[in-house]
């Protein structure tokens, strides 16, 4: 697109991702233009960068082609819902295929292979990444981005059913029991793992005051003359599951940092079981009272396909992002045998598009130079033709032709969104988008965020509350807020701008208010 088009357009940032890399993007990105068209996804993208700054990056669209974007495929998938379904189907294969391809390339001894054996290693996830995150963030995400188009209207939906039906229900309550998916997530996974194992060592009354008094470091270096078999449980458990903080680049969870969440479970004298038995059960209610609601609400054959249809989203946008982490995980000891032979950094690296990375493998071909300018800032934009990575000057000169629409940011006493998880709760405001920022995190604190992501869920676990700008039920905050059974309103405008640390509020997520309360 020539400068004199982009001048001509509206732009919009749509989403802020942290800790962003251009590689994990190139690969769905021209899927958005290559994919969707030929999967009667739609063809309104015309245009579309990343701008990375940093640690943060923001998805920037037109605002008229991402609007029409949005409309076409809510509207789709709504009135046609089977359609839908075989979509998220798809989508869930190529996401168990992800986790395949993956696991194979973890286990790939990348230092015994050829460069040219390096870049046919790399190639192998390229459909399974494409087709899960790709065609994925379509109904996952684009659809209900924003606007909260399906979001919205399922609650209407509630919303009419409880008022025709003379029903003494709150919507927002409803929606969220409705809305919950019946799989269990690989973060529940690795909380009963976790609490099983908790459960072993408090039998052992010598292993559990090891645990209790002494410390990190020593435990972690002990631990295996102590006790063998308990140690290989937990180094099983640690190997399963310590890419869950991974996102796009790390660091996973280390051995001490899972050793560190058991010790201070025991100190507090938790019981294992009792919580054990609260998963087990919580499934099982989950659907009996869903079959319950839909019972008295009397919904119509659609409308009950239309809620169906909600929890296979709010199940497929948390699977496909927990596979694409996964990956990004197993990746990096092939990133970084890459960056080995090339003399590059392992952020360097993962500075290169998909197709970039393949050429510096195989004909050497790179800048150094250019990939420190990207770490810094740059706009990684595609247009179905050219994939085009500004920097420097020309990000500069780029960058000037983009006019983006105006966001006015007012500093008011009180916000709303939309209910995910219902509740009442006061507590202080701690704004968290990074990993390094969750130190301030106390229990009862009111955590903010313009979204959040998997590596701040330990934060998210203390906290009183959810609040986040992202909106619709299948953001993230919204699906750990279920879980988790936490108070939380999504689709909050500048809500992590408005809002300071320290600040004290009252989060009637309900309602989906958030009033503040004192500075």
């Amino acid at each position: 697109m020539s400068a004199k088009k982009l001048n001509k357009k509206i732009w919009c940032k749509v989403a802020d991702i942290p800790e962003n890399t251009i590689f994990m993007m190139g690969v769905p990105v021209r899927g958005f233009f290559d994919l969707w068209p030929k999967r009667g996804l739609g063809n309104y993208l015309h245009a579309y960068f990343t701008l990375f700054k940093g640690d943060f990056s923001e998805m920037c669209y037109v605002r008229k082609e991402f609007d029409e974007q949005a409309d076409f495929l809510a509207k789709k998938m709504l009135q046609n819902t089977v359609w839908a379904m075989k979509i998220i189907d798809n989508v869930e294969y190529w996401s168990k295929e992800f986790f395949k391809v993956s696991r194979k390339q973890y286990q790939t001894n990348v230092k015994k292979l050829s460069n040219l054996q390096l870049a046919n290693l790399l190639k192998v996830s390229f459909k399974a990444h494409q087709e899960s995150h790709a065609i994925g963030a379509s109904v996952s995400w684009h659809a209900d981005a924003e606007k909260e188009r399906i979001t919205k209207y399922i609650i209407e939906v509630i919303a009419t059913a409880i008022k025709r039906n003379n029903l003494n229900f709150l919507t927002p309550v409803i929606f969220s029991k409705l809305s919950t998916p019946l799989e269990q997530s690989y973060v529940e996974q690795e909380e009963v793992s976790f609490l099983k194992i908790a459960k072993q060592i408090k039998l052992q009354r010598k292993i559990l005051k090891t645990f209790i008094y002494s410390d990190l470091d020593i435990l972690e270096k002990e631990l295996s003359k102590i006790d063998a078999s308990l140690y290989k449980l937990i180094v099983k458990h640690y190997q399963n599951f310590c890419w869950l903080s991974y996102q796009y680049r790390g660091p996973a969870y280390s051995l001490s940092d899972f050793l560190s969440r058991w010790q201070a479970f025991l100190k507090e004298d938790s019981n294992p079981q009792k919580l054990l038995e609260q998963i087990y059960k919580k499934h099982v209610q989950i659907k009996k009272e869903q079959q319950q609601i839909l019972k008295k609400l009397k919904l119509t054959k659609k409308e009950i396909d239309q809620i169906k249809l909600t929890q296979r989203l709010v199940f497929i946008k948390d699977f496909r992002k927990t596979a694409l982490y996964h990956a990004m995980f197993c990746l990096e000891p092939l990133f970084k045998e890459i960056g080995r032979r090339l003399g590059l950094s392992f952020y360097q690296v993962t500075a290169m598009d998909y197709l970039e990375m393949i050429d510096a493998i195989k004909f050497n071909k790179f800048n150094p130079h250019d990939l420190n300018l990207r770490l810094k800032e740059c706009a990684a934009y595609y247009d179905g033709k050219n994939y085009i990575v500004y920097t420097g000057n020309e990000f500069k000169k780029f960058i000037k032709n983009i006019t983006f629409e105006r966001k006015n940011i007012v500093s008011t006493n009180e916000m709303s969104g939309t209910c995910a998880c219902p509740g009442l709760v006061q507590g202080t405001v701690k704004i968290i988008n990074l990993p390094n920022q969750m130190d301030k995190m106390k229990k009862g604190d009111i955590l903010v965020a313009h979204n959040t992501n998997p590596n701040l869920v330990p934060a998210m676990k203390l906290a009183g509350a959810l609040v986040c700008e992202a909106g619709g039920l299948t953001c993230h905050t919204a699906i750990v807020a279920r879980e988790l059974k936490i108070p939380c309103v999504v689709g909050v405008p500048s809500v992590d701008k408005v809002l300071k640390d320290g600040d004290r509020v009252e989060v009637d997520a309900t309602k989906g208010i958030i009033k503040k309360i004192s500075n």
